[in-house]
Protein backbone atom coordinates (compact mmCIF):
# COMPACT_ATOMS: atom_id res chain seq x y z
CA UNK A 1 0.00 0.00 0.00
CA UNK A 2 1.92 3.18 -1.20
CA UNK A 3 2.50 5.80 1.82
CA UNK A 4 0.54 8.96 1.29
CA UNK A 5 3.23 12.23 2.11
CA UNK A 6 2.59 13.62 5.45
CA UNK A 7 0.56 16.94 3.69
CA UNK A 8 -2.02 14.94 2.15
CA UNK A 9 -4.20 15.09 4.63
CA UNK A 10 -3.54 18.72 6.00
CA UNK A 11 -5.93 21.32 4.60
CA UNK A 12 -4.96 23.64 2.25
CA UNK A 13 -5.68 27.31 2.62
CA UNK A 14 -6.64 29.77 -0.19
CA UNK A 15 -3.54 31.41 0.70
CA UNK A 16 -1.50 28.93 0.61
CA UNK A 17 -2.68 28.14 -3.50
CA UNK A 18 -2.35 31.99 -3.99
CA UNK A 19 1.74 31.52 -2.66
CA UNK A 20 2.42 28.33 -4.96
CA UNK A 21 0.66 30.19 -7.58
CA UNK A 22 2.48 33.49 -7.05
CA UNK A 23 5.84 31.20 -5.89
CA UNK A 24 6.17 29.21 -9.60
CA UNK A 25 5.08 32.72 -11.54
CA UNK A 26 8.43 34.14 -10.03
CA UNK A 27 10.34 31.12 -10.73
CA UNK A 28 9.19 30.97 -13.96
CA UNK A 29 10.42 34.60 -14.63
CA UNK A 30 13.68 33.30 -13.11
CA UNK A 31 13.97 31.12 -15.70
CA UNK A 32 12.99 33.39 -18.79
CA UNK A 33 15.38 36.05 -17.24
CA UNK A 34 18.53 33.71 -17.46
CA UNK A 35 17.93 32.27 -20.14
CA UNK A 36 16.04 34.85 -22.55
CA UNK A 37 17.61 37.74 -20.43
CA UNK A 38 20.25 39.21 -22.61
CA UNK A 39 18.17 39.27 -25.71
CA UNK A 40 14.43 40.94 -26.09
CA UNK A 41 12.66 40.84 -29.54
CA UNK A 42 9.76 43.03 -29.60
CA UNK A 43 7.58 40.90 -32.12
CA UNK A 44 5.75 42.73 -34.56
CA UNK A 45 2.67 40.70 -36.20
CA UNK A 46 3.63 39.26 -39.51
CA UNK A 47 7.03 40.74 -40.21
CA UNK A 48 8.67 37.12 -39.80
CA UNK A 49 8.96 37.24 -36.11
CA UNK A 50 7.95 33.45 -35.41
CA UNK A 51 11.48 32.16 -37.54
CA UNK A 52 13.34 34.94 -35.45
CA UNK A 53 11.90 33.38 -32.17
CA UNK A 54 12.36 30.25 -33.48
CA UNK A 55 16.02 30.50 -34.65
CA UNK A 56 17.07 32.17 -31.70
CA UNK A 57 15.23 30.15 -29.02
CA UNK A 58 13.33 33.02 -27.94
CA UNK A 59 9.92 33.07 -26.15
CA UNK A 60 6.67 33.85 -28.22
CA UNK A 61 5.32 36.59 -27.32
CA UNK A 62 3.88 40.17 -29.25
CA UNK A 63 4.43 43.04 -26.66
CA UNK A 64 5.46 46.35 -27.24
CA UNK A 65 8.44 48.19 -26.36
CA UNK A 66 6.51 50.14 -23.35
CA UNK A 67 5.11 46.26 -22.11
CA UNK A 68 8.28 45.17 -21.82
CA UNK A 69 9.75 47.84 -19.92
CA UNK A 70 6.84 47.62 -17.25
CA UNK A 71 7.49 43.54 -17.44
CA UNK A 72 11.05 44.19 -16.43
CA UNK A 73 11.92 47.28 -15.10
CA UNK A 74 13.76 50.18 -16.76
CA UNK A 75 16.95 49.14 -15.52
CA UNK A 76 17.41 45.58 -17.28
CA UNK A 77 16.02 47.32 -20.10
CA UNK A 78 18.70 49.46 -20.44
CA UNK A 79 21.37 46.73 -19.80
CA UNK A 80 19.74 43.88 -22.39
CA UNK A 81 19.91 43.94 -26.33
CA UNK A 82 16.59 45.24 -28.12
CA UNK A 83 15.58 44.82 -32.01
CA UNK A 84 12.81 43.98 -34.05
CA UNK A 85 11.88 43.21 -37.76
CA UNK A 86 9.41 45.77 -39.82
CA UNK A 87 7.81 45.27 -43.29
CA UNK A 88 6.26 46.97 -46.30
CA UNK A 89 3.11 47.98 -44.63
CA UNK A 90 0.30 47.40 -47.73
CA UNK A 91 2.17 43.85 -47.55
CA UNK A 92 2.01 43.01 -44.11
CA UNK A 93 -1.68 43.54 -44.64
CA UNK A 94 -2.22 41.18 -47.15
CA UNK A 95 -0.21 38.56 -44.78
CA UNK A 96 -2.38 40.00 -41.85
CA UNK A 97 -5.63 39.25 -44.17
CA UNK A 98 -4.19 35.65 -45.19
CA UNK A 99 -3.16 34.33 -41.83
CA UNK A 100 -6.46 35.12 -40.37
CA UNK A 101 -8.34 34.05 -43.01
CA UNK A 102 -6.25 30.60 -42.59
CA UNK A 103 -7.06 30.37 -38.80
CA UNK A 104 -10.65 31.34 -39.55
CA UNK A 105 -10.75 34.42 -37.14
CA UNK A 106 -13.53 36.64 -37.12
CA UNK A 107 -14.87 34.07 -39.08
CA UNK A 108 -13.16 35.06 -41.91
CA UNK A 109 -12.94 31.08 -43.23
CA UNK A 110 -16.52 30.33 -42.74
CA UNK A 111 -18.12 33.06 -44.07
CA UNK A 112 -15.06 34.69 -46.39
CA UNK A 113 -15.00 38.90 -47.53
CA UNK A 114 -13.49 40.10 -50.37
CA UNK A 115 -9.55 41.48 -49.24
CA UNK A 116 -10.90 45.42 -50.27
CA UNK A 117 -13.96 45.06 -47.80
CA UNK A 118 -11.89 43.68 -45.11
CA UNK A 119 -9.31 46.78 -45.28
CA UNK A 120 -12.62 48.99 -45.22
CA UNK A 121 -13.64 47.41 -42.36
CA UNK A 122 -10.23 47.32 -40.24
CA UNK A 123 -8.19 49.88 -41.42
CA UNK A 124 -11.33 52.39 -42.57
CA UNK A 125 -14.08 51.82 -40.25
CA UNK A 126 -12.44 49.84 -37.23
CA UNK A 127 -15.56 48.07 -37.09
CA UNK A 128 -15.78 46.37 -33.91
CA UNK A 129 -16.14 42.91 -34.86
CA UNK A 130 -13.60 42.54 -37.70
CA UNK A 131 -11.04 45.05 -35.40
CA UNK A 132 -10.94 42.82 -32.70
CA UNK A 133 -7.54 43.23 -31.43
CA UNK A 134 -6.25 46.70 -31.62
CA UNK A 135 -3.06 46.04 -31.17
CA UNK A 136 -2.42 43.89 -34.10
CA UNK A 137 -3.90 46.77 -36.87
CA UNK A 138 -1.52 49.45 -35.30
CA UNK A 139 1.70 51.09 -36.71
CA UNK A 140 4.70 49.12 -36.62
CA UNK A 141 6.36 52.19 -34.92
CA UNK A 142 3.89 52.32 -32.02
CA UNK A 143 5.34 48.67 -31.01
CA UNK A 144 8.73 50.01 -30.52
CA UNK A 145 8.35 53.54 -29.43
CA UNK A 146 7.72 55.43 -25.96
CA UNK A 147 5.39 58.70 -25.37
CA UNK A 148 7.69 60.76 -27.20
CA UNK A 149 8.47 59.03 -30.47
CA UNK A 150 11.69 57.69 -29.24
CA UNK A 151 12.81 54.52 -30.96
CA UNK A 152 13.81 51.96 -27.78
CA UNK A 153 14.88 49.23 -30.21
CA UNK A 154 18.77 48.74 -31.19
CA UNK A 155 18.66 47.24 -34.36
CA UNK A 156 15.73 46.67 -36.75
CA UNK A 157 15.54 44.03 -38.92
CA UNK A 158 13.45 44.54 -42.16
CA UNK A 159 11.61 41.66 -43.85
CA UNK A 160 12.39 42.61 -47.59
CA UNK A 161 16.14 42.13 -46.32
CA UNK A 162 15.30 39.58 -43.38
CA UNK A 163 18.20 36.99 -43.85
CA UNK A 164 21.03 39.36 -44.87
CA UNK A 165 19.91 41.22 -41.70
CA UNK A 166 19.13 38.35 -39.34
CA UNK A 167 22.94 37.62 -40.51
CA UNK A 168 24.12 40.97 -38.82
CA UNK A 169 21.89 40.36 -35.90
CA UNK A 170 23.52 36.93 -35.05
CA UNK A 171 27.09 38.58 -35.56
CA UNK A 172 26.34 41.40 -32.97
CA UNK A 173 24.89 38.94 -30.77
CA UNK A 174 27.32 36.31 -30.82
CA UNK A 175 24.96 33.72 -32.15
CA UNK A 176 25.87 31.06 -35.00
CA UNK A 177 21.87 30.74 -36.52
CA UNK A 178 20.30 30.14 -39.68
CA UNK A 179 16.34 31.88 -40.50
CA UNK A 180 13.79 29.02 -40.72
CA UNK A 181 10.42 29.78 -42.49
CA UNK A 182 7.82 29.67 -40.42
CA UNK A 183 4.40 31.11 -41.05
CA UNK A 184 5.38 31.60 -44.81
CA UNK A 185 1.96 33.43 -46.92
CA UNK A 186 1.46 32.40 -50.54
CA UNK A 187 0.17 35.55 -51.35
CA UNK A 188 2.10 36.72 -54.08
CA UNK A 189 2.66 40.20 -55.15
CA UNK A 190 0.75 42.41 -52.73
CA UNK A 191 0.34 45.30 -55.47
CA UNK A 192 -2.31 42.93 -57.19
CA UNK A 193 -5.00 43.15 -54.00
CA UNK A 194 -4.79 46.77 -53.95
CA UNK A 195 -7.28 49.27 -55.64
CA UNK A 196 -6.62 53.03 -55.03
CA UNK A 197 -9.38 53.32 -52.40
CA UNK A 198 -7.25 50.76 -50.17
CA UNK A 199 -3.80 52.09 -51.32
CA UNK A 200 -4.78 55.37 -49.28
CA UNK A 201 -6.25 53.52 -46.57
CA UNK A 202 -3.15 51.69 -45.76
CA UNK A 203 -1.16 54.62 -46.39
CA UNK A 204 -2.94 56.97 -44.07
CA UNK A 205 -3.17 54.04 -41.38
CA UNK A 206 0.81 53.74 -41.36
CA UNK A 207 1.92 56.80 -42.87
CA UNK A 208 4.45 57.25 -39.74
CA UNK A 209 6.21 53.84 -40.90
CA UNK A 210 6.30 54.53 -44.53
CA UNK A 211 7.47 57.86 -43.66
CA UNK A 212 10.32 56.41 -41.31
CA UNK A 213 10.93 53.52 -42.90
CA UNK A 214 11.12 54.78 -46.54
CA UNK A 215 8.49 52.45 -47.81
CA UNK A 216 6.17 53.08 -51.27
CA UNK A 217 3.53 51.18 -52.69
Amino acid sequence: MPVMPAFANQKIEFTDILYIHYYVGEQVKLLRQRYFGNVVFIHINKTGGRSIEKSLNLPFEHKTALEKIDEMGKQRWERVYKFTSVRNPWDKVISHFHYRVETNQTNLRTKPIKFKEWVKLTYGNKDPFYYDSPKMFMPQLDWITDHEGKILVDFICRFENLNNDFSVLCEKLGKNATLPHINSSKHGNYREYYDDDTIEIIAKSFSRDIEKFGYKF
